[in-house]
């Protein structure tokens, strides 16, 4: 497995919050480990290590002469770091345009690899020139964001607390505004926790990315409004986080490929609210049940009226949406995806 991004190995995901793209391939290498196969981790890691049965090597290591499969991560260009690989698979994550460069083309007509998705809205996103064996996987959820049953049973009603994870400039102006206008005013109990490294280093008196300057400051003046910023954590505290709140804000983003946080919320029971208005809401609709586990929300009053009746004192909509979510979004487990992905290799 080879990835040449940024430097993470098997244990980054427990220790320090990582991308969803870059979890993935932890957990999937540690499934296949599970496997019984030996599995090879090329990384920007800084030392070699096994973990959970996984070698992660650092990117400068000599590659072996000869491999089962070789599977890169997004980039066709690894595709080319074994020219001996029984089976070579590209496990796109990005969105896909980038594969009709002519680069990313001249390398696919080379190798002429199995070219893996997250789903099947991500799959029929990409236009192929030619055919090529193309699979939709979707990818599993970590354990520790799934319940056993006698903990969901047991479960306490949360506070109001509602939680964004959505990066600063991918439409958090639209959750702050209704919130400040219509959602605290009517429920001055509920808080919003916004999880942002970016704003929580311009709270901790860092550079403020001129970008995000006029979102920070509005959310700054909404302290007294239930408004807080916080750091994104590991694994394990995230999903502590999720059971913690009543509710995920989840605006619709552009191009987007999975929505890994939004499915991490939904299999730990977390009810959402996503704001769907002006955009394609295809993906979207792999990751939640929309009236079951979720809302897609058409406009901000919709967002409104659903976001203060899931934050009710009652509960009772926020019941019914965390039961559902716990029963119907409580899988793919990365085991289960680990089988896919042997079931293209033979």
């Amino acid at each position: 497995m080879m990835d040449d991004s940024i430097a993470f190995d098997g244990e980054t995901p427990d220790e320090r919050p990582l991308g969803g793209a870059e979890k993935a391939f932890v957990r999937l290498a540690e499934a296949l480990a599970l496997r019984e196969h030996e599995v090879a981790a090329f990384t920007r890691c800084e030392t070699a290590n096994t973990i959970n049965g996984v070698d992660w090597l650092p990117w400068e290591t000599p590659r072996p002469p000869w491999t089962d499969v070789l599977l890169a991560f997004r980039k066709p260009a690894l595709l080319q770091e074994i020219d001996d690989a029984e089976n070579k698979t590209l496990w796109v994550w990005n969105k896909p345009d980038y594969l009709n460069k002519p680069a990313a083309q001249a390398v696919l007509e080379s190798v002429s690899p199995t070219l893996v998705f997250t789903g099947e809205f991500h799959r029929r996103s990409w236009k192929p020139w030619r055919e090529f064996k193309i699979a939709a996987i979707t990818p599993g959820v970590s354990d520790v964001y799934l319940m056993e049953q006698g903990e969901a049973d047991n479960a306490n009603l949360p506070p109001p607390v509602a939680i964004t994870t959505t990066h600063p400039l991918h439409g958090l102006d639209k959750i702050v505004q209704p919130w400040r206008r219509a959602i605290h005013p009517e429920n001055e109990a509920a808080e919003l926790h916004i999880y942002s490294a970016a704003l929580m280093r311009a709270k901790d008196g860092g550079e403020v990315d001129p970008r995000l300057a006029g979102v920070f400051a509005a959310i700054s003046a909404a302290e007294p409004q239930g408004i807080q910023i916080k750091a994104p954590m590991a694994d394990a505290a995230m999903a502590d986080a999720y059971r913690a709140a009543r509710l995920h804000f989840y605006p619709l983003i552009t191009g987007e490929a999975y929505a890994s946080t939004l499915a991490e919320s939904q299999a730990a029971g977390l009810p959402a609210v996503v704001l769907g208005s002006g955009g394609d809401t295809r993906l979207i609709g792999e990751r939640v049940r929309n009236g079951q586990s979720a809302y897609i929300a058409p406009d901000e009053s919709a967002v409104e009226n659903l976001a203060l009746a899931i934050l009710a004192d009652e509960g009772i909509m926020y019941k019914s949406l965390h039961r559902d979510a716990l029963t119907l979004q409580c899988g793919p487990n990365w085991r289960e995806a680990a089988i896919e992905f042997e079931e293209l290799w033979g």
